[in-house]
């Protein structure tokens, strides 16, 4: 399932993460229910445990420290913080109940592991199990969900046609939804944030309408629980619910897409997801800040 061409010796994979290794966040297996993300220092982690070993969601208030490089764990995660497609990711693995290794990547000096991992595009979010990498947000879930088929909830339905069309609403959200929004963003001209403004409505518009085709009246796009689309567009959440602070439009409204505004906080509030979601107010102030300087996001 590697790319052509990308595939790393093991030990070129060990020595590149050995020579500078960011501070990490782990996320915990769906057996032990834990979800672990970074603290202020680079030799500790927070470890939230659920209460529960049969739902990995709960909330919880209780944190614990232990030593940084206490695990080791077969796949590593290259992303950022607030990059859609990094999260959709760290969503799926998340709701898999998988454990990872994260690493925070800063895109205007890229780490020799990143640049190493992904020759072609040199962008995140990279996936790299046991030394071999995988590029590319949607081949890497459903890489996830192929090799992990027996792990946490299954991402893609066992329906082939079912499947096809969980694939066409990814594609269409990344076409239709994320890069218009982006036009909108970071527009040189007032007729291009136009044109991204109403190509971003329009594309709402017809996902109000997937979501209550492809749910069938459950919360869900994948139904009673989490599935692809669910993840896909999960990583548009937070942009989603700053779009009002970063664009002046509110994106979602109870009386023309009461179902997504629902589904926006029903996702946003299940545990997997809180814990790598961004929070709004810092997403929109770094925004604000790196489309002032016209800088990589």
């Amino acid at each position: 399932m590697a790319l052509h061409g990308l595939v790393l010796p093991n030990s070129l994979v060990v020595l590149t993460a050995a020579r500078s290794r960011p501070p990490v966040i782990i996320a915990g297996r769906c057996s032990s229910a834990r979800f672990v993300f970074s603290s202020p220092s680079a030799n500790t982690k927070l470890i939230v445990p659920s209460s529960s070993t049969n739902n990995p969601y709960p909330a919880t208030d209780r944190e614990e420290e232990v030593a940084g490089g206490e695990d080791e764990h077969e796949l590593k995660l290259l992303g950022t913080w607030r990059g859609p497609f990094a999260l959709r990711v760290r969503l799926a693995l998340n709701f898999k109940g998988l454990s990872y290794e994260y690493q925070e990547e800063d895109l205007a000096n890229k780490s020799d592991l990143l640049l190493e991992s992904n020759p072609v595009n040199k962008k995140v979010p990279v996936l790299i199990h046991n030394g071999v990498p995988i590029c590319e947000s949607l081949a890497i879930l459903e890489y996830i969900d192929e090799v992990y088929r027996g792990t946490g909830p299954c991402l893609l339905p066992g329906d082939p046609y079912q499947r096809a069309v969980a694939r066409f609403w990814a594609a269409y959200i990344d076409q239709n939804l994320v890069a218009p929004w982006w036009k909108m963003f970071v527009g040189k001209t007032d007729k291009e944030k136009h044109e991204g403004t109403k190509q971003t409505l329009a594309a709402v518009e017809k996902l109000e309408v997937a979501l209550r085709e492809c749910s069938s009246g459950k919360p869900f796009f994948g139904g009673d629980n989490v599935g692809y689309i669910d993840v896909v567009l999960g990583g548009m959440v937070a942009w989603m619910q700053g779009t009002e602070a970063l664009c002046g439009l509110e994106l979602l409204d109870a009386t023309k897409t009461p179902l997504l505004l629902a589904w926006m906080e029903r996702f946003g509030g299940m545990e997997p997801a809180k814990v790598v979601l961004p929070d709004i107010d810092r997403l929109v102030e770094f925004a604000k800040m790196k489309r002032a300087q016209k800088a990589l996001i």
